[in-house]
This record gives structure tokens, C-alpha cells and sequence, in this order.
């Protein structure tokens, strides 16, 4: 496999396609991370599943996540960027479920959202942010050591891993942001990455 060079972190949206088939489990994330973060990361995501509603996740099957998502940013990321994308290029997403996901691992439908509280455990970015998800993610960066991390995190997601650039040494962080643009920015933000997809360029 070609060395990962740029990573970019998107949020997951609160809409999601339903269905989805009987899929290889595959975690990249918690493949990647040392065997403490793993530990920690799994532990958090079995506690999310174990305290959330009965039936709110829906098990009958699993996509891609970049497949299951399907808010306004991800209808500007064309299906052939996503599956001709360029070797060096992975994107991570920030989960209210699974805390992150690569964008290939297969996931099921489910109802939670960084953006929105969820009983018993508030707003969800604050949870994962306050369980450590920073650390999750700076552990992660440090072991891919890709040259340059392009954040496209929206505010609410951005807000569940805040502090996570701190202690990457040489790894660049780029954030994007689009300032009062709002909900309306979501459009802009998935053209921003169909190109990095596609071209395999911050």
C-alpha cells in the first residue's frame, strides 16, 4: 500500500442511507492506533453503543462510511472521486457513533450526531471530547505521519477533537474554513474534498 501523505478530517452527517449488505469487518483507525489508544478508543465506542436507545442502531446491514453518509456536503463528493481517489489520500471522519472512522470501513445505520444531544450522554462532541477523543486522534496522526492534515471539520465536529494538533512535530495542519457561510458552506466543503480525492494535493 502507498504511504498515506495526506489525511482529511470531515464530519459525518445526521442524514444516512439506509440498507447495506454483510460486509468484511475492517477498522483502520483502531488498526493504526497504539495498543493503548485502541484500547481506549474500543472502550469508548462499546459504552456509546451499550447507553444508547434500544433499536437506534440499525444492524441488518453495513456500507462503506463514505457510502452511508449522505447530508449536502457529501452530494457534492462524487461517487468517482471516492473510488478513483488517489493512493496517498485517506479521510477520517468524525462519528458520533464510532468517535472515527475511515472513510472504506464498513458501518451500520445509526441516529447519533456530534452536532445534537443524545440521552444519557448530551451533545456528543462534548462527551467524546471530554473521554479523550483528541488524544485518540493525535495518537493516530503520530502513528500514519502523514506530511499534512487537512481539516474540514464543521464547528460542532471540530469542537469534538479540539486540541488534537498539539505534539504532531513536523505534520502540517491545514484547517479550511468558510467563514458566515453557515449550513450553506456544506456544498463548498465537499468540492474542497473531491479535489484533494482527486488529486491527491492539500
Amino acid at each position: 500500500m502507498p504511504s498515506v501523505e495526506i489525511i482529511v478530517l470531515i464530519p459525518e452527517s445526521t442524514r444516512k442511507r439506509r440498507g447495506g449488505t454483510a460486509l468484511a469487518h475492517s477498522d483502520a483507525i483502531a488498526h493504526a492506533l497504539p495498543v493503548s489508544s485502541r484500547e481506549r478508543l474500543e472502550g469508548l465506542r462499546d459504552e456509546v453503543a451499550a447507553k444508547s436507545p434500544q433499536g437506534a442502531l440499525d444492524s441488518a446491514g453495513l456500507l462503506p462510511a463514505y457510502r452511508r453518509f449522505d447530508g449536502n456536503m457529501y452530494r457534492y463528493i462524487p461517487d468517482d472521486a471516492w473510488e478513483s481517489r488517489a493512493p496517498n489520500v485517506e479521510v477520517v471522519i468524525a462519528s458520533g457513533l464510532r468517535g472515527l472512522v475511515a472513510s472504506r470501513d464498513p458501518i451500520p445505520k445509526y441516529p447519533h450526531s456530534m452536532a445534537e444531544p443524545m440521552p444519557p450522554f448530551g451533545k456528543l462532541n462534548r462527551w467524546w471530547h471530554d473521554h479523550g477523543l483528541p488524544n485518540i486522534l493525535g495518537a493516530y496522526l503520530r502513528a500514519v505521519r502523514p506530511s499534512t492534515v487537512v481539516d474540514l471539520l464543521s464547528l460542532e465536529y471540530r469542537e469534538s477533537v479540539a486540541g488534537y494538533a498539539a505534539g504532531l512535530g513536523s505534520i502540517a495542519v491545514k484547517t479550511i474554513d468558510f467563514p458566515g457561510m453557515g449550513r450553506a458552506s456544506q456544498p463548498r466543503r465537499g468540492e474542497k474534498i473531491a479535489e484533494i480525492l482527486r488529486s491527491g494535493k492539500a
